[in-house]
């Protein structure tokens, strides 16, 4: 009996410490509330130790009231005194489905990668994004974004 338990138990430390990845320096999710708001301009930071390549990517889970096929975004990095912004326009369509089929869950996560080996260098890094999307006819960005969930911001470390 007692080396079953022992066996047990080191089996589950062994699955316990084999799901860890640890290549991920940073993940972090907001909650949206199923609409994302022109003014919410969300926020991420954390403190670097050392200096990092990373890749960083965007997750953004949407569902089936999202209105459009494709989003775009302005970000901004700032790290080290400088500030990278760049607008971000990513197509929900791959060649497997298309944006408007129904998953079974009704509910959609896309990873968009941002930089790919990326210099992040000790200090504080901070990471925002808005959305800047708009109807073909209208020069106005849309106030309201409706059927994004939560906007998610992963950082992992970029392997050569």
């Amino acid at each position: 009996m007692f080396n079953r338990i022992k066996i047990l138990t080191s089996f589950f430390i062994l699955i316990f410490y084999s799901c860890g990845n640890d290549n991920i320096l940073f993940i972090d999710y907001v909650d949206v509330n199923g609409s994302w708001e022109k003014e919410n301009e969300i926020k991420f930071s954390f403190e670097s130790d050392t200096a990092i390549l990373g890749d960083l990517s965007l997750i953004i889970r949407n569902d089936s009231s999202y209105p459009f096929s494709n989003i775009y975004m302005i970000t901004s990095i700032k790290n080290n005194n400088t500030i990278t912004r760049d607008t971000i326009n990513y197509s929900f369509e791959n060649n497997n489905t298309k944006w408007y089929e129904l998953r079974s869950s009704g509910i959609n996560s896309s990873i968009i990668p941002i930089k790919n080996s990326f210099k992040i260098f000790p200090g504080q890094f901070e990471f925002n994004v808005k959305h800047s999307i708009r109807y073909l006819d209208s020069i106005m960005p849309q106030i309201k974004l409706d059927g994004i969930l939560d906007v998610g911001l992963v950082i992992e470390k970029t392997i050569k």
